[in-house]
């Protein structure tokens, strides 16, 4: 299986209500997000998808987000802008222009940190 893996970046704030502890106060991060796609064949030029292409996918996925409130944005307008549904909301974004490329793999997670100890995933499994 050969798994391939992209990282950006983009800008944003969020706050968490309901939550106990200081989350529920806007606040921002410069949030990392990482896409792994997963095939078991390389195609005639010996690339599974080429890198650029990728990071151009997942740079598509997660404009919406960049330097925005995510509370305002759909979907985080109806749901809480946890890390864990902002890594779902940018796998199925993702997900959409994977499965209409022409590239000979899958999607198989997106991991979003908020910093560099703190992350949360996405996967198929």
């Amino acid at each position: 299986m050969y798994r391939l893996g992209v990282k950006r970046q983009f800008s944003a704030a969020h706050k968490l209500e309901g939550h106990p502890g200081r989350c529920s106060r806007l606040h921002g991060h410069t949030w990392t997000v990482e896409a792994v796609l997963r095939s078991t064949r390389l195609g005639p030029d010996g690339l599974v998808v080429d890198f650029e292409d990728l990071e151009t996918a997942l740079d598509d996925a997660i404009d919406p987000f960049d330097h925005e409130y995510l509370n305002e944005v759909p979907p985080f307008d109806g749901i809480a802008p946890t890390a864990e549904n902002v890594a779902r909301a940018i796998f199925d974004r993702l997900n959409i222009a994977v499965e209409g490329s022409s590239w000979r793999a899958e999607l198989e997670s997106v991991t979003v940190w908020e910093s560099g100890e703190a992350r949360a995933s996405f996967s198929i499994e």
